[in-house]
């Protein structure tokens, strides 16, 4: 009996000193608010809803993951595997163990870390990777845990893909793509249930930061913002002609694709020749002219520059006919007659940003051809793509295919929607300008960055629908610009080397829209009369970027060396921003300064920005 008694009583210890440990380890959410319960219920709708509007429901005239494509690019895939892991199953297998090792030593060290012991890990992030910035995701060995077996998994599919073998270049680089696009989407990062910062977020407001963020997300949903995806600037913040585009200026002449715009010169003393700037067909001109702070406009006014910019319209269905020979002979050809007319001169300086500078270099080679005086004097080239083999992940979805495709949807509306290339070029760098955002505002439920350039970045125009399958096609597919009269202007084939203007090229080293490898193609094409330099950040920070904030750098290298690889090996890094090289290059062909003042004498038609940049569809009064 006694033995019974005491057998009961270490029973009902143990059972209490059970229920002790229990609490010493409790669940996380257990016994928290009941609002964090609430939110996490619903987080689970957040994260696989993104995830289907991301993969999935994008809008249909340009399905970067067209589920046609898609099959036909896996069908492919899957005949490479077999070609390659059927017929050498070695190399699968020792890719296999390969990871599967990594995975158990990870395990091995994950537990000898959480005995208090220091080990070194098996995979780093990329240096340029800024999802595992916070502390927790090393300090903590759980998450560190799952940062490097995800990583570890990337790894792992990258090096398949890569052995595949078999298989067409341009779907090896599709399946790269969707692959690296669906680990994205997976990542660690993303989930409320495994992101550190956000559990701690969670836990600090008692799960008010989830229900915000959820109700964001509702809200954008029930919207349907243009993107379709977590908005990476506060649309609210900026009004084009109250805190953009400000500098003073009138409006000068219009035609139905443009509007000129003249700004008021700053200087008593002015520069000779003019500065005509030509901002992208698909973007707003006054990227040229954001805050006063970093306005290159009122930076080139005080230099003494007369500065003239172009302002494209917002096309619709009634300029589906409106092709690349007129964005270049009724566009840029005739803003650079109108400005050469009011100033009085014969020749100016012609600047082109993005796709503006692919319309001038086409101009540039069309006059080369057919002008006995050539009215550019001089030609900077901003991040301009010249050689399209090397336009990085965009060149993926410029096949036949899609194409075929794009074309179908786009001739239904008469043009390309501005916003569907905001959405594709989010997407191609989804980590900075997706996932993070999504983060930040419905997991963190922090508001939106305040950012002058990427809301302008949001500010994009239509493209008519010839104009931009032509520029698809012969330009992007066929790789036009760099070869020997591979492109027609109004019945003149187009050579580029046979431009013979000084040419200034500036491009940016992380551009992921236009790779700076491709800008350097001019350099290669007119060796003798190009200069280049490239500067650091990405296609609009990197182009944005005043003297007086001493920020970034810039590189320069030697004048003869032709090909990209050398000319980086040998280049020099400058401190600070690229503005005043470019302004030491162009003030030789800018004439000599005086007292020439055309404002009071040109007409106005209406002040700076002017109706083009304001609609949001073209005016009819043409």
């Amino acid at each position: 009996m006694l033995h019974s008694d005491q057998q009961i009583y270490h029973e009902a210890r143990k059972a209490k000193h059970k229920r002790r440990s229990r609490k010493k380890i409790p669940n996380f959410f257990e016994d928290v608010h009941p609002s964090i319960k609430k939110c996490m219920e619903n987080l689970n709708d957040i994260y696989s809803n993104l995830i289907s509007t991301y993969l999935q429901d994008q809008p249909s005239s340009f399905d970067i993951f067209n589920q046609d494509i898609m099959a036909k690019t896996f069908a492919e895939a899957h005949k490479g595997t077999i070609n390659t892991f059927v017929v050498k199953p070695e190399e699968w297998d020792t890719k296999q163990k390969k990871y599967l090792n990594n995975l158990d030593e990870l395990y091995q060290r994950t537990l000898e870390r959480f005995q208090g012991q220091e080990v070194d890990p098996i995979i780093m992030p990329k240096g340029n990777d800024r999802r595992f910035k916070s502390a927790e995701w090393t300090d903590f060995p759980l998450f560190d845990y799952l940062k490097q077996s995800y990583l570890l998994h990337c790894n792992y599919m990258q090096e398949l893909v890569d052995s595949l073998e078999g298989i067409d270049p341009k779907t090896k680089e599709k399946i790269e793509f969707y692959i690296r696009s669906l680990m994205d989407a997976l990542a660690p990062t993303n989930s409320p249930f495994t992101n550190p910062e956000v559990l701690k977020e969670t836990i600090r407001t008692r799960g008010q930061n989830l229900m915000g963020g959820y109700k964001k997300f509702l809200e954008d949903k029930a919207s349907s913002n243009f993107l379709n995806l977590p908005m990476f600037t506060n649309l609210q913040a900026f009004k084009v002609g109250d805190n953009l585009g400000i500098t003073p200026g009138k409006i000068i002449h219009e035609t139905a694709l443009f509007q000129l715009i003249y700004y008021k010169p700053k200087t008593e003393m002015v520069y000779e020749r003019p500065l005509l700037m030509i901002p992208p067909w698909i973007n707003k001109y006054y990227i040229f002219d954001l805050q006063k702070e970093n306005s290159f406009v009122n930076w080139a006014l005080e230099k003494g520059f007369s500065v003239f910019v172009l302002s494209w319209i917002n096309p619709d269905e009634s300029y589906a006919n409106y092709g690349l020979s007129d964005y270049v002979i009724e566009g840029v050809l005739e803003a650079i007659e109108k400005v050469l007319s009011v100033s009085k001169q014969d020749q100016l300086n012609l600047l082109a940003y993005c796709t503006g500078g692919v319309a001038a270099v086409l101009l540039a080679g069309y006059l080369a051809e057919k002008a006995s005086k050539n009215p550019i004097k001089s030609l900077s080239l901003l991040a301009a793509p010249i050689d399209f083999d090397k336009m990085g992940d965009l060149k993926i979805f410029i096949c036949k295919d899609q194409l075929k495709f794009l074309e179908k949807r786009i001739n239904k509306i008469g043009y390309f929607p501005g916003n569907e290339m905001v959405r594709v070029f989010s997407i191609l760098r989804a980590n900075d300008l997706i996932w993070s955002n999504y983060v930040s505002m419905y997991l963190l439920n922090k508001e939106a960055f305040s950012l002058d350039f990427l809301y302008w970045n949001c500010d994009t125009t239509n493209i008519p629908a010839a104009l931009h399958m032509e520029y698809l096609r012969q330009i992007f597919l066929k790789n036009a610009l760099m070869h020997k009269n591979g492109f027609n202007i109004n019945n003149v084939d187009i050579d580029l080397k046979k431009i013979t203007v000084p040419i200034f090229a500036f491009a940016t080293k992380s551009d992921h829209i236009v790779p700076w490898q491709s800008a350097f193609a001019i350099k290669e094409l007119c060796p003798k009369n190009t200069t280049f330099v490239l500067g650091a950040a990405g296609h609009v920070a990197g182009i944005v970027n005043p003297d007086h904030q001493k920020k970034y750098c810039y590189w320069k290298s030697g004048d003869r060396i032709t090909d990209s690889g050398e000319w980086q090996a040998n280049a020099k890094e400058i401190p600070g921003s690229w503005w005043p090289e470019w302004y030491n290059w162009v003030k030789s062909y800018a004439g000599e300064k005086a007292k020439v003042n055309i404002w009071k004498r040109t007409k106005n038609i209406e002040p700076a920005p002017g109706r083009y940049v304001l609609s949001t569809s073209p005016l009819d009064n043409f």
